[in-house]
């Protein structure tokens, strides 16, 4: 056998060690598994009772009556890495972004995408974890459709604004009420939002009470107040 030949086997022999080592790193890590099957992206814990499971990969989320909530949701996966893009929201600022506790660094910024909406859309669901989608933005159902398969294919989240056909949940804000201010002084301090829960898989619709703008200086310790949770027959 030729020194050539020799080499060769050699190189194919490590070749196959590598792969075979990236098969196993791979299956420990959960790599092969479809995107959609990833474990989901965190939750702050006053939001888990919207979503007891998590933000689950491959789904749309709809939330009606509150710009706050959609990025409340998006909050604790970004300050754990997560990628994060807010289209056709021309409200939501790096401010806001951040007050809500937006990871800036990991922020993509798109307030007026005009008639590029769709391909904007698309290039986030792409290239982002979590896309937060506004109200106006001119998108068909069939750009919809690609916008929800596009987005289970490569494991993200979208959560939009208003209304989106085949939705895998809805949040609807039904009830907003700030606490804090007295008899013509103090400040507001926090705002509970009742939030009415459905999805393709629920069979009842939840409400949920939980807190945003929590002043952390303030103990809430009304019985019940931070979460409570009551179901109707749809």
């Amino acid at each position: 056998m030729s020194n050539q030949t020799t080499q060769d086997a050699s190189q194919q022999e490590r070749l196959s060690r590598a792969r075979a080592a990236l098969k196993d790193v791979e299956a420990r890590i959960g790599a092969t598994r479809e995107a959609w099957e990833r474990p989901a992206l965190p939750l702050a814990a006053d939001l888990s009772p919207l979503l007891p499971e998590g933000l689950r990969r491959g789904q749309v989320v709809v939330v009606d009556g509150a710009t706050s909530l959609m990025l409340a949701l998006a909050a604790e996966a970004s300050r754990e890495g997560s990628w994060t893009a807010a289209i056709g929201m021309p409200s939501v600022g790096v401010v806001a972004a951040a007050r809500r506790g937006i990871e800036l660094s990991r922020l993509a910024l798109i307030p007026h995408p005009g008639a590029q909406a769709a391909d904007a859309v698309g290039a986030c669901v792409d290239g982002m974890d979590v896309v937060l989608l506004g109200p106006s933005l001119v998108l068909s159902d069939a750009d919809r459709r690609r916008v929800a398969s596009r987005a289970r294919e490569r494991g993200g989240v979208v959560i939009a604004a208003g209304d989106w056909p085949a939705a895998h949940v809805r949040l609807e804000v039904e009830r907003q009420s700030w606490s804090g201010l007295g008899a013509g002084d103090g400040r507001l301090r926090e705002r509970e939002l009742t939030v009415a829960v459905t999805g393709r898989r629920a069979g009842a619709v939840r409400r949920v009470r939980v807190l945003l703008d929590a002043d952390p200086g303030m103990r809430w310790t009304r019985p019940g107040a931070r979460v409570d949770v009551d179901e109707e027959v749809a």
